[in-house]
């Protein structure tokens, strides 16, 4: 009889015990190793000895938090497992990863930032760029300009850092002046090369030389004291662009620079008049200061959500203050985006924040107005982020609130169509696409499922147009998912069709007639709807007598038998 009884581990780990999870006592478990958890576990004798003894006075005035025990996690430990929570849940990477991990551990995507942006741009034969060029070289001042006014009628009213006119007086002027490379020189070649981008489809070997040239002139600047505008501005715009084209670790190291040489310039935190540190940098009669708080607070989020999506620390400086809201604008939604950065700022991964705080702030989020695609498509980034941190948290958000988060997908997915054909690459026409995939999938109900092929279209849209190794990676990794995801419902189906054979078998009858109530029960129920005005006009045969095997029983499987994999926002 002995033999018989289940075998339970003597000592489960800790990661086991928090999720309450069955473990088998072995180093590490078997459940650490499958979900590629940090397997560990709690020295119990050590910590008993440590609570016979008599606390210090400082200890003693200490309050324990409510949901802390004697057998739970130190609080050092739990602090740790919550800022790595956190990291997961901010990193649209981990957050597939272990979506896949949940789905099927052996076929789960690799960890990668699928979609974080269109890609690469590349000539379809390399590029020797070779020593930089002058701007003299590299095109005509009429193209120049040309590619200007693309930069001014697509990119500054999202991302409004320059003055307009102030720009073109300075590319008259620097043509005008000898050949010789000039600071202002990263500017121009930054502007000119967000034109292309956002011009062409594909690169162009001027693009490539424009890029080239401006990283040039503002790695060869040398600061003797607080830099000036022009590096500020030159190291946004250069940002900017890599946010849109390059890796995450390389926009991350550039977003970083520049928060560090905006901090060295003194425009941010602003400074009093009677400090003795060293005034801001001298500026511009045409750089006013809405200008400057404008490129301060592009450069917050930049960096902010470059270091959120990899998971490493963004630069936040002594105060941590956020710039004043840009003064509103004719044809510009600076503001709307950058109106984003309180909360963006408080996702912050150690921060100490109450999670349960997080369905008002998704409610707030949604309630936004947000009128340009690029402006609706980092509302729809901010909340997609909400989301994983309330799926990582296993917390619930009622119906009602989920129809308001479909409705906004929805609308980004149109944004991000509408992007593509305005040849508007932002970073975010092929993040947010990606990770409405991942969302919907983890949402699993019939609504959110029923919008999975039009964010499936949408991503291939945007991989059929800009045609890089990125995207043809972004699509694999999401039809990967889908098709994981449709594995196991087929695998959940086969189990309920195998357990209702085997009812059929054992009890070979009419299974309606099962479920028909006698007639003590419809005399009951007669009753009851009798009593209750608001029920008597509901057909209580129809109610009663609906086939409850087909359609919603079996079809909607994933609705009223959710499987294993499942969980709902």
């Amino acid at each position: 009889m002995e033999s018989s009884k289940r075998k339970r581990a003597r000592k489960a780990c800790q990661p086991c015990r928090e999720r309450k999870r069955k473990c088998d006592g072995d180093e590490p478990c078997t459940t650490c190793t499958e979900w590629e958890y940090d397997c560990y576990y709690e020295d119990r004798t050590r910590r008993k000895s440590r609570a016979t003894r008599q606390p210090s006075p400082e200890f003693q005035t200490t309050k324990q938090s409510p949901g802390q025990t004697g057998s739970g996690p130190s609080p050092v430990e739990s602090d740790h497992c919550q800022l790595v929570r956190r990291m997961e849940a901010n990193s649209g990477a981990a957050f597939v990863r272990k979506l896949g991990l949940k789905i099927d551990p052996a076929k789960a995507p690799k960890l990668n930032l699928f979609g974080w942006n269109i890609g690469a741009r590349k000539l379809s034969s390399p590029l020797d760029t070779g020593p930089a060029l002058s701007i003299f070289e590299i095109t005509s001042w009429e193209h120049f300009k040309g590619l200007a006014v693309v930069y001014f009628d697509k990119v500054d009213p999202c991302y409004g850092f320059i003055e307009q006119s102030f720009f073109f007086e300075r590319l008259n002027e620097r043509w005008r002046s000898s050949p010789a490379p000039q600071m202002y020189d990263g500017v121009i070649c930054g502007v000119a090369a967000l034109g292309c981008l956002f011009s062409q489809r594909s690169a162009t070997a001027t693009e490539l030389h424009l890029v080239h040239t401006a990283r040039a002139r503002l790695e060869m600047h040398h600061l003797t004291g607080p830099p000036c505008l022009d590096l500020l501005t030159g190291w946004t715009l250069r940002s900017t662009y890599l946010r849109m084209t390059d890796s995450p670790y390389s926009t991350w190291m550039a977003s970083s620079t520049l928060m560090h040489l905006i901090e060295a310039s003194g425009l941010h935190p602003e400074k009093h008049h009677d400090s003795v540190l060293p005034p801001p940098v001298e500026c511009d009669q045409y750089a006013r200061p809405d200008i400057q708080r404008r490129l301060v607070g592009v450069a917050h989020h930049l960096n902010v959500w470059s270091s959120y999506d990899l998971g490493l620390s963004r630069v936040s400086f002594r105060t941590d203050d956020l710039p004043l809201p840009p003064s509103p604008k004719l044809g510009d939604y600076t503001g709307e985006v950058l109106g984003l950065l309180p909360v963006s700022v408080r996702m912050d991964p150690g921060k100490v924040k109450d999670e349960t705080d997080l369905e008002p702030t998704l409610l707030k989020l949604l309630d936004g107005s947000h009128t340009e695609p690029p402006s609706v498509m980092a509302q729809c980034n901010l909340v997609l982020c909400i989301l994983r941190r309330i799926h990582t948290q296993n917390l619930d958000i009622s119906p009602k609130l989920a129809e308001k988060v479909l409705v906004l997908l929805k609308k980004a997915l149109g944004c991000a169509r509408s992007m593509v054909m305005d040849c508007s690459p932002w970073h975010q026409v092929a993040n947010v696409p990606f990770q409405i995939v991942c969302v919907l999938l983890v949402m699993d109900t019939r609504s959110s499922l029923a919008m999975l092929p039009e964010a499936i279209q949408t991503l291939n849209l945007v991989a059929s147009t800009y045609d890089t190794e990125t995207m043809r990676e972004a699509c694999s990794a999401a039809y990967l998912l889908v098709l994981l995801h449709q594995q196991r419902r087929k695998d959940d189906v086969a189990i309920f069709g195998e357990a209702l054979n085997n009812h059929q078998r054992e009890r070979p009858m009419d299974i309606s007639q099962e479920l028909s109530p006698s007639a003590e029960e419809y005399s009951w129920l007669g009753a009851l709807v009798a009593d209750l005005p608001g029920l008597q006009r509901v057909d209580l045969d129809q109610f009663l007598n609906a086939d409850m095997i087909d359609g919603s029983f079996m079809g909607g499987a994933g609705e009223n038998f959710p499987s294993e994999g499942r969980r709902d926002l």
